[in-house]
């Protein structure tokens, strides 16, 4: 299995390493209720020239047991800034493929299989047309294969859940497809965030932070048998390969310990508020309504999301 290799690739060298940097009375959006917290950080560093790690949080009653699975979709679900691609691959669950952090639904809807470059990337062992018996595949989604995928990316924009379940997976074809370096983004998706999705170019490797302890560790386990703690924490980093490797094997790092380089996230802005009134002294921020941040000095006549804390309306400015 791909995470066990990978904990050989690292050594023991790199299991335990640099402490992490998340303040919990800093984390802006919570999903969830109850006592128990946690926090789920993610950084695509890899070369970017302004590297940053963007934070939510998570909350859940006693006697619950959520996993790492069950907090990434529930976050994605509850706001409006972050998007996953995920993939069940066997019998250890799902595996991480994609995420992007930005406007979600203008992201998803410019996010895409690249049917005709999976056809010609020489890693993938899935076969779209014949099943590959060597790997146990048992179907072949054929010409329809495009469909299914924008059938899958459709479901994530109209269910509101923010999260793509990659559909040519092990349950439905007896072997993944490991395609997630042909799921890409439109040009213009970048003008809403960012996405990254790889695995043989490159892939995002999993840190956990238990509740006593403030040390990033790699996982030993992907994010499906993860069982949450109070005071845990969550880091997905993306690494970028110099070259394509067989498997996708190689080494990652966790999210920087740098305090200057975390985003703490904003929480959902509410739009489905029937109420409108006029606009009072009050305000702390404005918002369009389709979420894009406003400076409250240049507004134009027209209808705002106004938030204050962690409340928000529609406001009519005249």
């Amino acid at each position: 299995m791909r995470k066990e290799l990978l904990s050989l690739a690292i050594g023991l060298t790199a299991l335990s390493a640099m402490p992490h940097a998340i303040d919990f009375d800093k984390i802006k959006s919570w999903t969830g209720e109850g006592p128990n917290r946690a926090a789920l950080a993610v950084t695509n560093d890899d070369g970017a020239s302004d590297p940053k790690v963007y934070v939510w949080g998570f909350r859940w009653a006693d006697g619950e047991r959520p996993t790492g699975e069950d907090m990434f979709k529930a976050i994605c679900a509850n706001t409006d800034n972050l998007v996953l691609l995920t993939q069940t691959t066997g019998q250890y669950g799902s595996t991480v493929c994609g995420i992007g952090v930005g406007n979600a639904e203008k992201m998803l809807e410019n996010i895409y299989f690249d049917f005709e470059k999976a056809l010609d990337y020489e890693f993938i062992n899935f076969d779209y047309y014949n099943t590959n018996s060597f790997f146990g595949q048992s179907e072949a989604p054929g010409d329809r294969t495009p469909e299914i995928c924008a059938e899958a990316v459709k479901k994530a924009i109209t269910s509101e859940c923010h999260y793509i379940q990659h559909p040519l997976d092990q349950p439905t074809y007896g072997y993944p497809a490991y395609d997630y370096d042909c799921w890409d983004m439109t040009d213009q998706g970048w003008n809403y965030g960012w996405w990254t999705s790889a695995w043989y170019s490159g892939y995002w490797s999993y840190w956990t932070i238990t509740g006593h302890s403030d040390e990033w560790m790699y996982s030993g386990t992907g994010f499906t048998g993860r069982i949450l703690s109070d005071g845990c924490v969550d880091g997905w980093s993306f690494t970028m390969f110099d070259s394509p490797k067989v498997g996708g094997v190689g080494e990652g790092t966790p999210p920087s310990d740098n305090p200057d380089m975390y985003i703490y996230c904003e929480p959902k802005i509410i739009s489905g508020i029937d109420d409108v009134t006029v606009a009072e002294a009050e305000t702390e921020e404005y918002y369009t309504l389709t979420g894009v941040r406003v400076d409250a000095t240049a507004l134009v006549p027209g209808i705002y999301i106004i938030r204050t804390g962690n409340t928000a309306k529609k406001i009519l400015i005249p």
